[in-house]
């Protein structure tokens, strides 16, 4: 017969689980990891300047200076699997700052994710990061922490730019404390569990 406080704890074990398990997915499958504020789009210069960058984004071949100078001056977001920005209508650029936006997003395919990560972003020839590298690489929550903190290192970042961690990330933090809530609860069940089992097989034997 199983104590109630076993079964208790299987209980809260499995609603844990679960709970992290969908925080976790809808995290893996969203953008908002990590997030940038980006100054208002002013003058012509700026605007083709911005203009010439998404179009690189939205069309151009997958390069890391590219799509990182996008997101920091378009309010960008990256996450595990994709990179957005915000932009407004084309006819709008210039036009009044509380413009509508709408959010342009494009995917990391399987082998972009294994990309090498150069010393200097963009440039072949400074050798390769191992380190940014393999750290993006394993796309797990603190490696994909300290795999931004390191881009950022060797990334120069444009005045008036801001970055922050997204509300995705921090579904994908909370997650990782419920799995091990729920791994303590069911160790701590099976092994009391069995416990009393062989206390109470020994007392009938005796």
């Amino acid at each position: 017969m199983v104590d109630n406080r076993y079964a208790t704890a299987l209980v809260i074990a499995c609603v844990l689980s679960i709970l992290a398990t969908v925080y976790l997915s809808v995290a893996i499958g969203t953008q908002h990891w990590y997030q940038y504020s980006s100054p208002t789009v002013r003058g012509e210069a700026n605007v083709s300047e911005l203009r010439s960058l998404y179009d690189e984004f939205m069309t151009g071949e997958f390069d890391e200076k590219t799509y990182g100078d996008t997101l920091f001056r378009l309010n960008g977001t990256v996450g595990l699997w994709w990179r957005c920005v915000l932009v407004p209508p084309s006819a709008h650029w210039d036009k009044e700052p509380d413009a509508k936006t709408t959010l342009e997003c494009r995917n990391f395919t399987l082998s972009e994710q294994f990309t090498p990560k150069y010393k200097e972003p963009g440039n072949h020839n400074s050798g390769e990061d191992m380190l940014r590298t393999c750290l993006c690489t394993l796309a797990t929550v603190c490696c994909y922490l300290a795999g931004m903190d390191l881009l950022h290192r060797v990334s120069m970042l444009p005045d008036k730019v801001d970055g922050s961690l997204g509300w995705s990330l921090y579904l994908a933090l909370i997650s990782s404390p419920l799995h091990m809530m729920a791994a303590a609860l069911l160790v701590w069940a099976a092994r009391s569990h069995s416990q009393n089992y062989y206390r109470m097989t020994a007392y009938r034997v005796a």
